[in-house]
């Protein structure tokens, strides 16, 4: 009886530390945010945005992007555009967006909502 007792316990807990394992990311964890995904991607490499206190590292100007602040860019446009996929003035963006469309939707819109 013991053994059957502590067969069954055995398998639970092997069964349960596998759902736990393969589970992936627990219900209710939060999404990196648009700041995160900005930061992740290295955007401040070229651009700022002084209201969220980023600032670019690259120093020189002919590498330097636009300030991002008061973008009112179709969000469309501009995915296609950090997709490399169309031009706004002319130039295609400089380094092409390597998340998920879902990383990309928040970036956009976080950029879009910093003000001066």
């Amino acid at each position: 009886m013991k053994q059957t007792i502590g067969f069954t316990l055995s398998i639970f807990l092997a069964v349960l530390l596998l759902a736990v394992l393969y589970s992936g990311p627990a219900a209710g964890q939060a999404k990196p945010d648009g700041k995160t995904i900005f930061l992740a991607q290295k955007c401040n490499l070229c651009h700022s945005i002084p209201p969220a206190g980023i600032a670019r590292t690259v120093k020189s100007e002919k590498m330097a992007g636009p300030d991002l602040v008061n973008i009112k860019t179709d969000p469309a446009l501009l995915a296609k555009f950090l997709h490399k996929q169309a031009e706004i003035e002319g130039k295609k963006h400089g380094k092409m967006f390597t998340g998920s469309d879902e990383e990309l939707n928040t970036v956009i819109a976080w950029i879009q909502s910093q003000k001066k």
